[in-house]
């Protein structure tokens, strides 16, 4: 009998382990994914948005994200989902509300693969200054992999300052602003995944945390634009409504489920894929010009992302 019980558990031990395997490949992969969007995304939107009102689009772009996931929501209602949560919402809100209103305005000002840098790598090193005020515990290794990706954006923002970006523009007060709000951005991200995290472990699916996330960057860009929202809003609702679906909405759900199923850190560190994509992308963009230190920051940053995915998939391997 005794047998028996150790077979099974060791059946059932290697059974759970095969599903972690599975749980994590299915959440870089869905990372990974999400990057590859966001970044064609970014570059398009980065051009159109030279001759529009920056929210308008976060306006219009997340009201019909928020409506399309409240539909798939709405089947999975629990009676008590709510209970013990609303404060997490409204924080998931407010940094929302950071992240993305000071992205799409920052990529207004600044290069698209500079901006998206600069968010992911502020990020890896609030994680873990975060994690060290928690007293849990952090391998050295981690620790070189932020200052690392905290170098790299320090370089990149020497670029931007003297004008050696792949956007030369003049050291105006909107690119001061820009380059704040694109550190912001990873302040931002890095709460919006915590706090996302929160309402994934209180059994909020995916679907509920997406339609309930937004209110506060809808509420705030229609009260910047309604003046002028009907001015602009004919001639440019069908490039909006492209970004929307596959610069939005569906990056964010495979994001999700990589908050789902991944560490916060290596949801941060995987999203450094992002300006290295934008970068390559964005060299079909007439506009921009060719920036070897924008390429050497970006670069510097992909790696480190890499060896922080290795680093993670070799910890649930052993």
């Amino acid at each position: 009998m005794k047998r028996e019980t150790g077979a099974y558990m060791i059946k059932e031990g290697n059974r759970v382990e095969i599903i972690k395997k599975h749980t994590t490949t299915v959440g870089l992969t869905a990372l990974i994914l999400s990057a590859l969007l966001t970044s064609m995304s970014q570059v398009f939107y980065a051009k159109q948005v030279q001759e529009v009102p920056t929210f308008l689009f976060t306006g219009i772009s997340f009201f019909i994200t928020a409506i399309y996931f409240s539909f798939f929501a709405r089947k999975r209602k629990q009676v008590n989902v709510w209970k013990g949560n609303i404060k997490d919402v409204v924080k998931l809100n407010a940094a929302t509300v950071i992240t993305f209103m000071g992205f799409y305005f920052a990529l207004k000002y600044v290069e698209s693969a500079i901006v998206s840098a600069l968010e992911m790598g502020i990020g890896p090193l609030f994680v873990l200054i975060v994690a060290f005020f928690a007293k849990e515990s952090i391998p050295r290794v981690q620790w070189v992999i932020a200052l690392g990706t905290f170098i790299a954006c320090t370089i990149l923002i020497v670029a931007v300052i003297s004008g050696k970006s792949a956007v030369q523009m003049d050291l105006t007060l909107p690119v001061i602003v820009a380059l704040i709000a694109s550190v912001g951005c990873g302040i931002g991200a890095v709460l919006c995944t915590i706090y996302s995290k929160r309402l994934s472990e209180a059994g909020w699916t995916t679907s509920m945390i997406l339609a309930n996330r937004y209110y506060g960057i809808i509420l705030l860009s229609f009260s910047a634009t309604f003046d002028i929202f009907f001015n602009y809003f004919s001639g440019n609702i069908s490039w909006i409504l492209a970004v929307t679906v596959i610069g939005v909405m569906l990056p964010m759900y495979l994001l999700q489920i990589g908050i789902q199923y991944c560490s916060s850190l290596i949801v941060m560190m995987s999203l450094c894929f992002v300006p290295i994509f934008t970068f390559f992308f964005q060299l079909f963009d007439p506009r921009l010009s060719w920036s070897p230190i924008s390429f050497i920051g970006i670069s510097l940053l992909f790696i480190l992302g890499v060896c922080s995915l290795y680093l993670e998939k070799k910890s649930v391997s052993e």
